[in-house]
């Protein structure tokens, strides 16, 4: 299902092959995450990598993930998610860098049953131990998103497919507000011009 979800992120135009990544908790200190540099549509079941979550220590053909430190300190503030999925969602994000606040309370029946609370960080370096506490801190206050600006999100799950559907419909929200506005922009721009205003 981890692979899966990843290649379908990639299809979707949701992330580039080589980018985002994906983890599923195996037990309480050890965790499976995809690997770092690996296309996400070519993945297969033994390229995962088994990473400790305590100790740091990994298992596995690839190093894992640039991100593994915001999955394992998530992991560590939060028993209840059993998976993480970030993506490179690029309405998402932009909504959030044009500096558009609570767009995702948009009303939306993905809205309202799928996003849950979303957290938005401050920006850090991908990859960095700065980036993986920002994002742990968004989580541990609850969010089951966590968007990072000029990047992309982290969505946490019960399961992969919980934190795919979060995903889907954060990025199905951006779309119909990015929708709605440019319409509403439209149709005043064409009351404008019958009216003679411009």
């Amino acid at each position: 299902m981890l692979i899966h979800s990843m290649k379908l992120l990639v299809s979707l135009g949701y992330t580039n092959p080589k980018g985002g990544n994906g983890s599923i908790r195996v037990d309480d200190r050890r965790i499976l995450i995809t690997p770092s540099g690996i296309p996400k549509h070519l993945l297969k079941t033994d390229d995962l990598v088994l990473y400790d979550i305590i100790n740091n220590s990994y298992i596995g053909k690839y190093k894992p993930s640039i991100e593994v430190n915001a999955h394992a300190k998530t992991y560590r503030v939060r028993n209840d998610i059993h998976a993480i999925l970030h993506a490179h969602l690029p309405l998402a994000t932009s909504l959030t860098d044009i500096g558009l606040e609570n767009w995702w309370l948009a009303g939306t029946v993905e809205a309202e049953y799928s996003l849950g609370k979303v957290y938005v960080s401050e920006y850090a370096p991908p990859g960095s131990l700065e980036l993986a506490e920002k994002i742990a801190e968004g989580f541990r206050a609850g969010a089951k998103i966590v968007i990072v600006p000029r990047h992309g999100v982290f969505a946490g799950g019960k399961d992969v497919a919980d934190a795919l559907d979060s995903i889907i419909a954060l990025e199905s929200t951006a779309k119909y507000v990015y929708v709605k506005v440019v319409v509403e922009e439209l149709r005043n721009i064409k009351n404008k011009v019958l009216n003679g205003s411009t």
